[in-house]
């Protein structure tokens, strides 16, 4: 609840005596041909790589010692087997506890199978799910180092946290003259808002950058077989492209207009 309230309300700074912040990045690019999760249809491993893909994390501590990091990866999602390690790591490692420990995944279609989430949707070759196990492991450790970054970075900061607007998401559910298919929907609700929030340090300098927004990552259905963070990839390299020394970390959002079971 502590992190998700930074993201809630817009240039606003956040006031606090001793507020301090870190950040880290690990490379999570795998390091040899792998499945990727997406796409059912997919018939082989990756055949290349056309961006870098990375975890990213932002630890911020109160004056009060009370401490809370975000980690964010440019992959389809974290199964709980992984998840649970990290947490459980990140808690004997650094005291943090698993109500102050966020793990967010951009899902990117153009990223590994993360083993074993999403698992019965391939069918494997011999031997690919060993790669798939050993990624996995990997990963964790990982994850675990780029808190660990994080958390040895802490200097005090000034945070200030605003919202912005951008329209490329699209309400995929078309009406049919069956019920509702897989399409555009021009003019069904869409959660087009962009929070940020800005990390910099006592001389101005931005060292951290975490945005979100609420579409998915399937904008490089082109570069089926290539490894990429796709759009939020792409956004995270430009901020830090022209922020030079931040670090950019994007959030996937999910919104839903109405409650679950009104959903057909």
């Amino acid at each position: 609840m502590r992190i998700i309230l930074l993201l809630l309300y817009g240039v606003v700074p956040i006031y606090g005596a001793g507020l301090r912040a870190g950040v880290g990045r690990v490379d999570i690019t795998p390091r040899s041909p792998i499945w990727l999760s997406g796409y059912a249809s997919r018939n082989h491993p990756s055949d290349g790589v056309h961006q870098s893909l990375w975890a990213r994390a932002l630890a911020i501590e109160a004056g009060s010692g009370t401490r809370v990091v975000i980690v964010t990866t440019d992959l389809i999602g974290l199964p709980a087997e992984v998840s649970d390690q990290v947490a459980a790591r990140a808690r004997q490692q650094f005291g943090i506890e698993r109500s102050d420990l966020l793990l967010n995944s951009s899902h990117t279609h153009t990223g590994p199978v993360v083993w074993p989430g999403l698992a019965t949707m391939f069918d494997l070759p011999p031997g690919e799910e060993t790669k798939l196990r050993d990624y996995a492991a990997r990963l964790v450790d990982d994850l675990v180092a780029v808190i660990g970054k994080a958390v040895a970075d802490l200097s005090p900061a000034v945070i200030s946290y605003a919202s912005g607007q951008t329209g490329f998401a699209m309400n995929r559910r078309e009406p049919a003259a069956n019920g509702v298919k897989i399409g555009i929907n021009s003019s069904g609700p869409s959660d087009r808002e962009v929070p940020v929030l800005k990390v910099a340090g006592l001389n101005g300098g931005i060292r951290a950058i975490l945005f979100a927004y609420g579409c998915h990552n399937t904008t490089l259905t082109g570069d089926f077989y290539q490894i990429s963070g796709d759009y939020a990839g792409f956004a995270e390299a430009k901020l830090e492209n022209q922020y030079h020394g931040a670090t950019a970390l994007f959030m996937s959002l999910r919104w839903r207009p109405e409650p679950e079971s009104s959903w057909h």
